[in-house]
């Protein structure tokens, strides 16, 4: 779901009116109104300017309690429809599962809803901008129209949500192209830009730089092929030949590599995803994994007590999915570690193993 000019849309007195049922009241909410209240604009152009403009609406984009504003707009949004809703900053998303018509009807019910909802505030969502993205592995998967103000939305076979491709299989492999080939550009940049021979400041460019945009979320999307691991293998291997300036077909990228300290991505990731079980485990994100762990019961001397039983599935896309090998990593790391009394102190375990 997209929101068309979503900042500027807010009403600033429907707004005070939801601040006080949010038990924003008193001087607070007077502040907040005095923030909003008799602010004006006008274009610049060239030295010419336009006549000063009141501005009856939105909240100011740059400021730090701006987007808190949008979010306690918006916030009441998940209560109107039956679907579930998440909402990151003006980013919306609304899905459900899908077991027959009742079900198309139920969510179409729901867009009813939402454009009464947006009618109501004063927002907008933009129609051909809002897509439906099926994600099915069924050969003859049944297809329903939705449509927003009798605009039927789009279908798409991938979408980009927060900086991750999903594609209607949840195939990574659009995601992982995606993000080689900005992050291979990044390494050209650098390497056009970056003319200078200490090695130690190229690698932190890399590092700062490149690395992140190959690792972001990587515990969602962590591939299992040979060939996406590959891929991003790859990113790596053209930074060091730029790092250490050796563009010669016989020389060796991996000793490059170990000179410049630098681990495997695979290696990488796999701490990622121990962290992220870590944090899960521990209440540190709002993801709940209760339902879907069964602690062992039966000890034996190369087991800690936190281990979980392996969860058995016949389909190789979610055994290489992200609970099954992360628990079997998880089972295998130390007593001391998987009891370390804070994320930092874990951190720096996983960090120093070899997986």
């Amino acid at each position: 779901m997209d929101f068309a000019k979503a900042f500027d849309k807010v009403s600033h007195w429907r707004l005070a009116i939801k601040l006080r049922n949010y038990g924003i009241t008193g001087n607070l909410n007077q502040w907040i109104e005095d923030f909003l209240h008799q602010r004006t604009q006008r274009v610049v152009c060239n030295g010419e300017h336009s006549e000063w403009a009141p501005v009856r609406s939105g909240v100011p984009q740059g400021s730090v309690i701006g987007p808190i504003l949008f979010l306690l707009y918006i916030n009441d949004l998940p209560e109107e429809v039956g679907a579930t809703v998440r909402l990151f900053a003006d980013d919306t998303i609304m899905y459900m599962t899908m077991t027959g018509a009742t079900d198309a009807a139920s969510l179409q019910q729901d867009l009813d809803h939402l454009a009464a909802w947006e009618e109501k505030w004063m927002m907008k969502f933009h129609p051909d901008k809002c897509s439906v993205l099926r994600i099915t592995r069924s050969k003859s998967p049944k297809v329903h129209n939705y449509n927003l103000h009798g605009h039927i939305l789009e279908n798409e076979l991938s979408s980009k949500y927060l900086g991750v491709t999903i594609d209607n299989k949840l195939s990574w492999n659009n995601h992982i192209d995606n993000i080689c080939n900005k992050a291979n550009s990044s390494v050209a940049f650098l390497r056009r830009n970056l003319q200078i021979s200490q090695r130690h400041i190229k690698s932190n460019a890399y590092t700062t730089l490149v690395r992140p945009q190959v690792e972001y979320a990587a515990a969602v999307w962590d591939p299992y092929t040979e060939d996406n691991k590959y891929k991003l293998e790859m990113v790596q291997r053209r930074a060091a030949r730029f790092v250490c300036n050796d563009y010669g077909r016989k020389s060796s990228v991996d000793t490059m590599v170990k000179d410049l300290g630098w681990r495997s991505l695979v290696q990488r990731r796999a701490d990622i995803r121990l962290i992220f079980f870590y944090k899960c485990l521990n209440g540190l994100v709002a993801v709940d994994l209760s339902q879907d762990l069964v602690r062992q019961t039966v000890e034996t001397r190369r087991r800690h007590p936190l281990s979980y039983i392996i969860p058995f599935e016949s389909k190789k896309y979610i055994q290489k999915s992200f609970l099954p090998p992360t628990i079997a990593q998880w089972n295998h790391l130390p007593a001391s570690l998987v009891t370390s009394p804070s994320l930092d102190s874990f951190k720096e375990g996983v960090r120093g193993l070899t997986h």
